[in-house]
């Protein structure tokens, strides 16, 4: 995969991911949130986003979803 080609599959994958997030939020095709996680992940957790995040940024450690507390702060 060349790198034109990893951004074109990101790109796709985000918009496809928004469609997604409007419909669900639309009451004219709205969807349970077990099968719009379901398509989410079959859009975004397959083999050529996989590459393509492995292209793009392959050396970055995804960040953390857990806010990382701060040693020096303490709580009185």
């Amino acid at each position: 995969m060349r790198m034109n080609e990893a951004l074109l599959a990101l790109t796709e994958a985000v918009r496809l991911a928004r469609l997604e997030i409007e419909c669900y939020y639309d009451d004219s095709c709205r969807g349970t949130s077990e099968g719009t996680v379901k398509r989410l992940a079959e859009q975004l957790c397959n083999k050529d986003i996989d590459a393509a995040m492995a292209l793009i940024a392959g050396d970055q450690d995804s960040p953390s979803l857990v806010p990382q507390h701060d040693p020096e702060r303490h709580h009185a």
